[in-house]
């Protein structure tokens, strides 16, 4: 349930967000995946928190729909630099230093990852040899805060290629083909470079299944997209497109056929020696005291995600950084710290949901 929450809150947050900026076609995006998130915690509950959850998310989608039928004039802040055209869409390049060995653990997503993404660039003869395929699309799937980005930017790091990243309300457009042109023109920017990732986070948001949304802007963007994907062959710059979800089942299913997103990639929460090294990564450079036993730190921590222990390593660290303040004391990061800090922060994934992923990483 926990992770229904979070998820409803943050796309809340977002939602207001978007719309305080008069972006309203995002806003309405996520006050539905907010409405949606809700639903599913209500599924969880019982009793008044039950029906309150379900009035609030009722209460959430009447809002998205109003949202729809905001005139014109109420643009966003950005307006267009001439009235009655889009804001123009500019994909960005950027070229990641990370590497596969600055990412903790993983060993056999990373396996996966540099068989399908890595090795046929690095080797090119022995791959035309085994007509093993350049490019191609790929699916990252898994909890929040696993490192799905990180490994994303290693991929690019590794073959020396244009990164490009890609949020789904940066392709969406309230104005008719716009969002197909979009995704053409970073599809045209990928291909210019010799060698071009292009990473898509939240991808069902772009690409959900088509029977779940009444959206004639997703009804046109799917087929684009896919269209896209199939393309990958008939162009001399091979061209890598890594999707990356927290709701894999959420997918349009024609996107996870051979020949778009050849391989699925579960990206887990980390194991024992996995969490290990992340604490030894967060923890390097800060002082820590005796008692501090990393390994025992790194067995309690059983159920976390990479970006829980990247927090509970800075809330441990905030506490003497705080009474060196407030009280002119220096010490080290003791085992205290860290129990106070476990403490305030359990698991944001929670145990129901990281079954969830393993039946379908075990079913696909």
């Amino acid at each position: 349930m926990r992770f229904h929450i979070e998820s409803f809150e943050r796309h809340k947050d977002a939602g207001v967000e978007a719309h305080r900026v008069g972006k309203y076609s995002e806003a309405r995006y996520h006050f539905l995946k907010a409405a949606e998130s809700l639903y599913r915690a209500a599924a969880e509950s019982e009793g008044v928190l039950r029906e309150t959850r379900i009035a609030n998310a009722k209460k959430l989608t009447r809002i998205a729909q109003g949202l729809k039928d905001i005139p014109a004039q109420r643009a966003p802040l950005r307006a267009p630099a001439e009235s009655g055209e889009a804001e123009k869409f500019s994909p960005i390049a950027e070229k990641p230093s990370v590497r596969f060995g600055d990412i903790a653990g993983l060993e056999d997503a990373k396996q996966e990852i540099k068989l399908k993404m890595v090795y046929p660039f690095l080797y090119p003869d022995q791959a035309a040899r085994f007509l093993v395929q350049r490019g191609g699309g790929i699916l990252f799937f898994g909890p929040p805060g696993t490192g799905k980005t990180m490994l994303a930017k290693a991929v690019a790091g590794e073959i020396e290629a244009a990164f490009f990243t890609v949020r789904p309300s940066e392709i969406m457009s309230k104005w008719v083909g716009e969002a197909e042109k979009n995704i053409q023109s970073l599809f045209d920017s990928a291909r210019s470079y010799p060698r071009s990732v292009i990473f898509l986070d939240e991808i069902e948001a772009l690409v959900p299944a088509r029977r779940d949304t009444e959206s004639t802007v997703m009804q046109r963007v799917v087929p684009q997209i896919l269209n896209e994907l199939e393309g990958f062959q008939k162009h001399d710059n091979p061209l890598l497109f890594i999707g990356a979800t927290n709701e894999p089942w959420s997918l349009d299913p024609a996107i996870l056929r051979p020949g778009r997103f050849d391989e699925k990639v579960y990206i887990p929460l980390p194991d024992l020696a996995a969490r290990l090294r992340i604490l030894e990564m967060n923890l390097e450079r800060r002082p820590l005291a005796e008692d501090v036993d990393l390994a025992a730190i790194a067995a309690r921590l059983e159920g976390y995600s990479g970006a829980d222990i990247r927090n509970i390593c800075s809330k441990a660290a905030s506490i003497p950084f705080l009474e060196s303040i407030e009280a002119g004391t220096v010490r080290d990061i003791c085992k205290a710290d860290f129990d106070k800090a476990i403490a305030a922060a359990p698991p944001s994934v929670s145990k129901k949901s990281v079954a969830k992923y393993d039946k379908y990483a075990q079913e696909t």
